[in-house]
């Protein structure tokens, strides 16, 4: 697990192991727990994944890419909480 800024400032946890197979049981293991709403339709090819959720007014990304694995990003400045729980979250349990 690893957090940076994006280059919009962004909180971005990122997690390099984690696999492209992995991203639909991932992202429906934190929507269901952290009761997050679709935001626009998944967009995926061979090398992204990524949708954007909300929950009240906190924007996230749930994301993976061929180069950074699966990331947690906060959308919203008011989403960095939010980001850092779902982060411990996919620690804990070690998907």
């Amino acid at each position: 697990m690893q957090k940076h800024r994006d280059a919009s400032h962004r909180l971005t946890i990122q997690f390099f192991e984690i696999e492209a197979d992995m991203y639909q049981k991932i992202t429906q293991i934190v929507v269901d727990q952290f009761q997050l709403e679709p935001v626009g339709e998944q967009v995926s090819s061979p090398d992204v994944l990524f949708q954007e959720f909300q929950h009240q007014r906190k924007m996230v990304g749930l994301e993976w890419d061929f180069w950074s694995g699966y990331m947690v990003v906060a959308k919203t400045k008011s989403a960095e909480k939010l980001v850092r729980k779902i982060a411990s979250f996919i620690e804990l349990h070690r998907f």
